[in-house]
């Protein structure tokens, strides 16, 4: 895992590999109903190139041997999806430390066992996250360090944790590395890559232990099931903190793919987080794959059919339509290649992926709805 990056980052050189989207300002946008919620303006996406990328977890790797972790010990990774986990992570790799991967979803009370199991005295979270271990400290006493990735807008309060602890921010640990003497010490196939917890649906999150050939022998499975062809562009929005999520993006970045990363806050034109009059990230990324999970495909057929819904009643009996002539001609092995750049079109964009669909006067199906 640890030489991908690397190697990658040699190849290639400039072209964009991680992309960000900038958040312009925080606003409160009333509501037909009296209320008020807060809202973010956005901007366009920032790309790190595949140079920056490795640069930065070059840096950010020494700046963890600078704050005192060594090689081989392990570090727990709990914070939301985006550029900063995947470069955190591939630092991680470069020192031969094991990642702990715990869902931010998880209670107080699970993510101190994964903490405490692990016996880890570093953490890595993000602004958003990190007042939960106000609470957390009290019961994880080997944690003598937190490393918080800074937010966009927001001046993270790093006061109120308890004594002794270190809260450092992700910029001032990359510092901290930018003239360290600290090299790279590479990892064997067989050490340790992640330590991925469960959801812990059913009791106590347990922690599954996943070394470098493990990775490496999953990665070759999604090559051989996923094809990738030139002009893909990945949307990442699932949890990093499961190994589905961090092979896919482990995929696109070997393969030259980018990742522009979203949240179900802010992907679609009608997220909860968009402001109206303000784009989703679906619609500024145009991606051509995602990953997802049923819960996520319903709410992106729901922007599409609302969509065509607004759009009249002469639009929603031609979709409908579409639906089914499409399924008709997919059933006997055919495509429909106008008909696919002309409700692309209309629905997101001719660069999206999103071909196979099909429905009925019923319901439309989220799953047939979105071919990735």
């Amino acid at each position: 895992m640890e030489a991908m990056l690397r190697a990658r980052g040699r190849q290639v050189g400039q072209p964009a590999l991680l992309g960000t989207r900038t958040v312009l300002s925080e606003e409160d946008e009333p509501q037909p109903n009296g209320r008020v919620f807060k809202k973010f303006n956005m901007g366009e996406y920032v790309w790190r190139s595949y140079a920056d990328t490795e640069r930065e977890a070059l840096q950010l790797s020494r700046g963890l041997r600078e704050a005192g972790v060594p090689p081989r010990q392990s570090v727990v990774m709990f914070a939301e999806t985006r550029a900063e986990w995947m470069i955190a992570a591939h630092a991680c790799f470069k020192q031969s430390i094991p990642v702990v991967t715990i869902y931010a979803t998880l209670g107080d009370e699970a993510i101190a066992h994964g903490i405490n199991e692990t016996e880890v005295g570093t953490v890595i979270t993000t602004h958003d996250l990190l007042p939960k271990f106000r609470k957390i400290l009290a019961n994880t006493p080997k944690v003598t360090t937190i490393i918080y990735m800074e937010d966009q807008l927001k001046t993270t309060d790093t006061t109120g944790f308890k004594e002794g602890v270190r809260i450092l921010a992700y910029k001032e640990v990359l510092k901290m590395g930018q003239n360290s003497k600290f090299e790279p010490v590479p990892p064997s196939p067989d050490d340790i890559a992640i330590i991925m917890y469960t959801s812990g649906s059913t009791g106590v999150p347990k922690g599954v232990q996943l070394s470098h050939r493990n990775m490496l022998a999953t990665l070759k499975s999604f090559a051989d099931a996923v094809p990738i062809r030139d002009g893909d562009l990945l949307m990442g929005f699932l949890p990093l903190a499961h190994v589905f999520e961090l092979l896919a993006e482990t995929l696109c970045l070997l393969a030259g793919v980018p990742i522009g990363y979203s949240t179900p806050l802010t992907m679609l034109d009608s997220s909860s987080k968009i402001m109206k009059g303000t784009k989703g990230d679906a619609t500024i990324l145009r991606p051509t794959c995602i990953t997802t999970v049923p819960l996520i495909m319903d709410r992106i057929c729901k922007g599409i059919t609302d969509k065509v819904t607004r759009s009249g009643p002469l639009a929603s009996a031609f979709f409908k339509w579409a639906y089914t002539y499409k399924e008709t001609w997919m059933r006997r092995g055919y495509d429909t290649p106008f008909l696919n750049r002309f409700l692309c079109v209309r629905a997101w964009h001719p660069d999206y992926n999103f071909k196979r669909i099909k429905s009925n006067q019923r319901q439309i199906n989220a799953a047939d709805l979105i071919d990735v």
